[in-house]
């Protein structure tokens, strides 16, 4: 009579060889049968003769998967705007924006050319703003907001949401300006020519009580690629959708301007220098930052410009 051990080693046998038969005839296979053999093909997959940058498919880091809380998408439906201009702005610059409505942002200031204007915007924590906002842009039609919390941490979202608004709503405008509430364009000075701004060479600031600090973690190279500054830039619409398509593979920075600069440096892109973009308020900021950091940090890596 055969021991416990004995049965339990032939069912054990028993069990693996019926799961290797049922995985044999189970698993679909790429064989091709010459009599009694099995010869494996390797199948070879033929490169896309025209590989473009949608067809690469990578890691997505940043899905920006927020929902429009409010959003124009017929604002560019019936025309084709030479210029889409993105105004970053905050809830409560209700009087800056109203200035720029009736002076330079002024949709019919030129007759022969198709201007949009776009306010960005994101969620406010005080509800009360977010209904004032809301009441606003059924009157004026010209706000964008996604459902993340508007805060200086979150300008790099504002501004992806801005490229992302005109990549889905606005593809055929010829060109696009983002810039800030608080700034002045002199419309008729403006030059349309790929990525232009006032372009800063610069390194990353280590010092933890700095505006500007960029930590080891996030960023450890000791270099920028060029950026422009972030108080105002144009660039040709079709850019829009590229930095934005790169930005879902890109590490999110907080510093808006920097992390543009780090996109078109994926995408080969280099910003023309446009000096016209050297506002006052633009050197007072740059100057003031380099003195400061100088004075508080001695030998800090401070070369912005």
């Amino acid at each position: 009579m055969p021991s416990k051990v004995s049965c339990l080693y032939i069912l054990t046998v028993v069990c693996w060889a019926s799961a290797l038969w049922y995985l044999s005839i189970s698993r679909p296979t790429s064989y091709t049968y010459v009599g009694h053999m099995s010869i494996p093909i390797r199948k070879t997959v033929k490169p896309h003769k025209n590989l473009t940058f949608t067809n690469i498919r990578t890691r997505t880091l940043n899905p920006h998967a927020f929902e429009y809380i409010i959003n124009e998408p017929k604002k560019c439906e019936s025309i084709t705007p030479f210029l889409v201009i993105l105004i970053s702005t905050t809830h409560k610059e209700f009087d800056a924006r109203q200035a720029i409505r009736e002076t330079w942002g002024d949709e019919s200031t030129f007759a022969d050319v198709h201007i949009l204007t776009v306010f960005l915007l994101g969620r406010n924590t005080d509800e009360v703003l977010n209904q004032m906002v809301d009441q606003e842009s059924q009157i004026f039609h010209d706000i964008v907001v996604e459902d993340f919390i508007d805060s200086y941490h979150n300008l790099t979202l504002k501004t992806l949401m801005g490229m992302r608004w005109v990549a889905t709503f606005c593809p055929k405008a010829q060109y696009v300006m983002k810039t800030d509430s608080d700034i002045f364009v002199n419309m008729d000075n403006l030059i349309y020519k790929y990525f232009t701004g006032y372009v800063i060479n610069g390194g990353p600031i280590r010092d933890m009580r700095s505006k500007w600090y960029m930590s080891r973690d996030l960023y450890p190279e000791s270099k920028y690629p060029p950026f422009c500054s972030g108080t105002g830039y144009v660039f040709s619409a079709d850019v829009a959708e590229l930095i934005f398509k790169t930005s879902l593979h890109t590490r999110l920075l907080h510093l808006e301007d920097v992390y543009v600069g780090l996109c078109l440096h994926k995408l080969g892109i280099h910003p023309y220098q446009n000096r016209r973009f050297l506002s006052e308020a633009s050197i007072n900021y740059w100057i003031t930052m380099m003195h400061l950091e100088d004075l508080a940090f001695g030998d800090a890596n401070v070369n912005h410009i």
